[in-house]
Parts: structure tokens; sequence; C-alpha cells
């Protein structure tokens, strides 16, 4: 989850790096042109939360970006993030298969948990584009060791429908 690109000082980041108002929580949120992952949280070398977002994806979807900006403040808040690099970063690489099920657990809480602030901020249509972006993976992985994209469907379909 870590990114080597954002070793060295936040004045040497912040002066290359663009960034992007993220509404949904006061993390830093980089905006990078060449991501291989649509969106992903991390902590920078100063253990500060960071989130980096592809632009390729955020300026086709606005919608589904947005979704995703929500999605990425979650694992912060959720402490996700904190856990991997905690609980499960000192496991190393070959062992992923053990964590498989908390990965898989955490992208759905971060999923409904973005669910709940679009609809408090009434975006029904970013709950509908991610809900749709991830039909369209259908029985494939949405990631490494993630849910498929009809688990992570239905479980957006069931947040929205709570009141």
């Amino acid at each position: 989850l870590a990114l080597g690109l954002f070793c060295g000082s936040a004045s040497a980041r912040q002066m290359w790096l663009p960034t992007i108002d993220n509404p949904y929580c006061a993390i830093t949120t980089y905006l990078l042109p060449e991501l291989p992952e649509q969106a992903m949280s991390s902590i920078d070398s100063d253990d500060r939360p960071i989130i980096v977002v592809s632009a390729l994806t955020l300026a086709a979807t606005r919608a589904y970006g947005r979704f995703l900006m929500a999605h990425e403040c979650c694992h912060h808040t959720l402490g996700h993030v904190n856990t991997f690099h905690r609980e499960m970063g000192h496991l190393g690489p070959q062992p992923f298969f053990y964590i498989a099920p908390a990965l898989k657990r955490m992208e759905l809480d971060a999923d409904c948990c973005a669910v709940k602030m679009l609809k408090q901020t009434h975006e029904p249509e970013s709950i509908e584009a991610a809900r749709q972006q991830m039909a369209n993976f259908g029985t494939q992985p949405t990631g490494a060791y993630y849910p498929t994209g009809i688990e992570r469907a239905d479980n957006i379909a069931k947040c929205a429908a709570q009141d």
C-alpha cells in the first residue's frame, strides 16, 4: 500500500505532485495521470495519511471518481490503512494469502462507508456509478485479493438501501 514516490520531505512533494480537493475528508489527495490503480490510500514518509487518485479515472467518470475519493477516505477513517501498516505490513509480500479475507472485508466496509457519505451529500449518481463499475467486473476480483465485482455491486446496493 505504501508508495515509494511519496518518500522525501513534504515540501518537496507539494512542489511537484498535483493535489485535488477531496470533499469527503481533509486528507491530502494527490491526482496522478499514470497510476496503475484507480485510487489508493497510504501514509507518506512522515506517517501522514494520503490518498492518490488516477486523473484518467476521475476525468472519465466524475461520478465514479467521487465515489473513489469517498471510498479512500473511508479506508483512513475506518482505520484500515493503520491496521495494514501496523498489523499486516510486517508479513511481507508472500503471506497475502493469509490476509486475503481481511482485505476483502476492508474493501466491502469502505464501499459501504462511501455509500453512507454519498447519501449524506445527496450524490446518488456516484453510488450508482460505483455499483455499475463494480458490476462490470462480474465474477472477476476487483483487485488483488479483493471481492468480485458482483460481491461489491451487491454490497453497494445493500448499503444504499439501508436508512
